[in-house]
């Protein structure tokens, strides 16, 4: 179980009065709804900062792992997998309605 260090802080005479009416209606008391909403607020915080870190790197993974199975598939001892991966690849994006961004389809990468 988590160590809760007690925190005592000074609010408008308003939002003490919000605090108290709402913890009270939710049957909850004063410091489990103000610890409730700063966790929440926490976690949200966290989430933003961790979604723009990896929006970069999933940009990077995707590009390293598609180089890295070009590589695999021109070294495969079955040279028609290779073309037969790019055929299934530009079959897919038709279906999705996308097209391709090269027109080289990514033929060269490796």
């Amino acid at each position: 179980m988590t160590n809760h260090i007690r925190l005592q802080t000074f609010v408008p005479y308003h939002i003490e009065r919000w605090v108290r009416e709402t913890a009270s209606s939710q049957n909850e008391s004063i410091s489990i709804f103000i610890r409730d909403i700063l966790v929440a607020s926490y976690l949200l915080r966290e989430a933003d900062k961790n979604a723009l870190l990896t929006a970069g790197e999933k940009d990077r993974e995707t590009v390293f792992a598609s180089v890295a199975l070009d590589a695999i598939l021109t070294a495969h001892p079955d040279s028609s997998l290779r073309q037969k991966t790019h055929d299934a690849y530009a079959r897919r994006l038709e279906r999705l309605g996308l097209q391709s961004t090269s027109s080289n389809g990514g033929r060269d990468e490796a």
